[in-house]
């Protein structure tokens, strides 16, 4: 009993200890914080939206929510959900309960725990996201003409989208590239190959755009430059299968800068001969030499095909690289396309292969307010397979590692566009991008066997910052 007593005592003895060291910490606190943040949610979903500014905040403060909104959906702002985040012993009046209409400004009175009151202004804001996106057409080649559905090239020249629609050897009339409007797809006129066996149309950075043959049968890789829609063709370049043009380069062909003014620079790449990317510089329109500068991509397998975009004019310009390595036997989808930032010293960010479906048909790097953005044509293993456009934020090259699973996953993954499905044997695909101030346009190809699965596709982006 005498044990009994003496822990029962020695506890007592303890509590009583404890509290007195909190009175005497109490004497040092305060109180004074009242209210620390304030969030707002949309009924039936579980994210809360927080205030721009966390508290403390001063009386007579203004807090601003933002809660996101779509042009298809509106958010209703007279149907949310309120919390607030209070210092110990703080309370808020009016008691935020069930839901509340903030469709005009709410006062609350906060009073804090050392009994001081404070008078704040809650206001909530409907905002679009960074980024929104939307269909605007799909057009078959059964409706818009185009005769040879496997289509290898496509180009954006101010309003006008520009298709290749080549055929091999033939100049017939009905040969050359389709000219559209950009805005609905309608049909303006058509533009005869320069001459045989033309692969891609390309735009410049300037409105002007280039058509190209590829080195097949030896007839070697060759530019013709136009101003516009309606100027005549003009060689700008001969690059002859005698001077060591590999085969089928031309297959993929891109330019930066201006080919009637200044420099720029154009791209092309073949199936792999040692992994090598090809480019040639012009100054006024004018290649400085017919013999390509040759980079060679040393850290892949030997590629089926490439495409290349220089990122920038600057002499020690980074490079952004797709390459696929397809093999008709990979049951583990162990190779398939890569997508890569690399320096002229090979320093590479990779981007996480999750992130793209087997194949990478094209793509197009574009700035909007100092942000890097990047649209892809992505289609899964089998020629078969579905179709989609992808579009990433990559102005932190270190993001392509993230993965689905990843934190601020959805701020770099930003779009996935409807599936499209046709059979696509040759692995063609083209994308171009029209940007006018902070709205976007991108243009697509369905490259398949069949007028009714193949044409082009164009979506909104919108860039809401």
């Amino acid at each position: 009993m005498k044990t009994s007593i003496k822990y029962i005592f020695i506890a007592f003895l303890a509590v009583t200890l404890a509290a007195c060291q909190k009175i005497e910490l109490r004497k040092d606190n305060k109180f004074d914080k009242g209210l620390l943040d304030f969030m707002l949610s949309i009924p039936g979903q579980s994210t809360e939206y927080k205030a721009r500014t966390t508290g403390p905040y001063n009386d007579g403060d203004t807090v601003y929510v933002e809660v996101p909104t779509t042009e298809e959906e509106p958010v209703d702002l007279s149907q949310l959900r309120a919390s607030a985040s209070l210092q110990n012993n703080a309370h808020i009046q009016p008691a935020l309960t069930g839901i509340m209409d903030f469709t005009k400004p709410l006062d609350v009175t906060v009073t804090d725990g050392d009994g001081n009151v404070k008078r704040h202004v809650i206001k909530a804001v409907a905002v679009l996201p960074r980024t929104t996106f939307k269909k605007l057409w799909f057009n078959t080649a059964e409706k818009i003409g185009v005769l040879r559905t496997n289509i290898s090239g496509l180009a954006v020249v101010k309003n006008h989208i520009l298709v290749a629609d080549f055929s091999g050897g033939s100049m017939a009339a009905d040969v050359g590239v389709r000219v559209y409007n950009a805005d609905n797809g309608s049909f303006v006129k058509i533009i005869a190959p320069p001459t045989t066996y033309c692969m891609q149309v390309v735009a410049d950075d300037a409105d002007h755009f280039i058509v190209n043959r590829y080195n097949i049968y030896s007839a070697g890789l060759m530019l013709y430059y136009y101003e516009d829609i309606d100027s005549q063709p003009k060689l700008i370049l001969n690059y002859t299968a005698a001077a060591g043009a590999p085969k089928e380069i031309g297959r993929k062909v891109s330019v930066i800068g201006n080919l009637k003014e200044g420099k720029a620079f154009v791209y092309a790449t073949a199936p792999a001969v040692d992994n090598q990317i090809y480019y040639w510089e012009f100054e006024n329109g004018v290649a400085k030499s017919t013999t390509p500068t040759v980079i060679r991509y040393a850290g892949a397998d030997p590629w089926t095909f490439a495409t290349v975009q220089r990122k920038s004019l600057d002499p020690n310009s980074d490079h952004y690289l797709t390459y696929c390595n397809y093999l008709g036997t990979d049951p583990n989808r162990e190779k398939g396309s890569r997508f890569v930032q690399f320096s002229p010293t090979m320093d590479v960010k990779t981007m996480a292969t999750s992130n793209h479906y087997y194949k990478i048909m094209d793509f197009e790097v574009f700035t909007i307010d100092g942000n890097k953005f990047m649209a892809m044509l992505t289609q899964g293993y089998f020629a078969w397979d579905a179709t989609h456009i992808k579009v990433y934020d990559i102005t932190d090259p270190n993001k392509m590692a993230l993965v689905a699973e990843s934190g601020g996953y959805r701020d770099f993954m930003l779009f996935e566009s409807d599936a499209y499905g046709g059979t696509n044997y040759n692995r063609y695909g083209d994308l171009d991008v029209r940007v006018i101030g902070k709205d976007i346009t991108i243009f697509a190809t369905m490259a398949t066997d069949n007028k009714t699965t193949a044409g082009v596709m164009a979506y909104q982006m919108r860039y809401n910052r």
